[in-house]
Order: structure tokens, then C-alpha cells, then sequence
């Protein structure tokens, strides 16, 4: 019995047998390849991202990186590069009186957009053309993502939220 015991106790220490998952694997280097995060990330800037090897728990404010589904969302080769602004759960929408971005009612601070979309552009089935959209219940398990340049970013706006599963990492530096 106390041999178990002590095993336990190690195993708990070293992480064997924990559930949780939310754990990151080794960091990994990527070139991002459009402007849709500038000013935060450029255009060829070499970013740091750590995979994620079990589950991702999605946070709002993070970058991170996943393969795209196709459709407005772009080149199934080619992972992007986004920003989780709303989480399963929440309410999103675009515009409050000051044309922010609320979440759940309350307008989101966000000093990392240097180029917004307008606000009333005629839609534009080619791409995210204006930065109004409706208000979403981002479902379960899933993420809002947009880029931090919503000028020039097709994101969740015209092409819905994307499945926790489909960010395979997030960036560190």
C-alpha cells in the first residue's frame, strides 16, 4: 500500500495521469504571411508559437495559429494567424454607439487594432469588406477569431467561429 501511495504522489508531481487539456508542446517558429495582424505581427515577421498537444483553452487575447477550413477563410495550406476575441459562450457584435466591439453587452479595449474595417461597407462575398456584423453566440467549444488589422483580415466576421480544435498553436513571441 505504501508503495502505491508513493507512486501516486510522483505521479502527481510529474504530471503522470493528469487530465488536463490544456497542455502545450514544444515552440515552434512561423512566417506570417499576410498583413491581417499588423501592426502586432508583420507581413514575413518569424513568430514563436507554442503547439498545443492536448486540448486548447481558449483565452480571449490570444494569437494563435490555425489551419484553415477553406471557404473565406483562405488556402487550406497555409495556417493563420489570428486573434481569439470572443470564447465559447459569449456574446459577440459589432457595433456599439462608439463602433467597438462588444462582448456579452461591454465594448472590448483593443489598442492592438491600428487599421479598422469601415463601418458600413456593402458586404462583399470575396472577403470581410465592413467591421458591422450581428451579434454571435460563439458556441461551445469554439473561438471568434479576427486579425488586428480588420481593414485587411477575412476572419470570423464573414466566415463564423472556428472549433477549439482547429488552433494547433499559440503564439509566445
Amino acid at each position: 500500500m505504501r508503495k502505491l501511495m508513493v507512486l501516486l504522489l510522483l505521479m502527481a508531481v510529474a504530471g503522470c495521469g493528469d487530465d488536463d487539456a490544456t497542455e502545450t508542446g514544444a515552440t515552434e517558429q512561423f512566417t506570417q504571411g499576410g498583413v491581417s495582424m499588423e501592426p502586432t505581427v508583420k507581413a514575413r515577421q518569424v513568430v514563436t508559437a507554442r503547439t498545443v498537444t492536448g486540448m486548447y483553452e481558449a483565452r480571449r487575447g490570444d494569437v494563435v495559429l490555425i489551419r484553415s477550413p477553406g471557404g473565406l477563410w483562405g488556402d487550406r495550406k497555409v495556417p493563420l494567424l489570428k486573434r481569439v476575441v470572443a470564447v465559447g459562450g459569449e456574446t459577440i457584435a459589432c457595433c456599439d454607439t462608439a463602433g467597438k466591439v462588444t462582448v456579452d453587452g461591454r465594448p472590448l479595449a483593443e489598442p492592438y487594432v491600428a487599421e479598422d474595417a469601415s463601418l458600413n461597407e456593402p458586404p462583399n462575398a470575396d472577403y470581410c469588406g465592413p467591421r458591422r456584423f450581428a451579434a454571435v453566440t460563439v458556441p461551445a467549444d469554439s473561438v471568434f477569431l479576427m486579425g488586428d488589422s480588420r481593414a485587411r483580415s477575412n476572419d470570423s466576421r464573414c466566415a463564423g467561429p472556428l472549433p477549439v480544435s482547429s488552433v494547433f498553436a499559440v503564439m509566445v513571441g
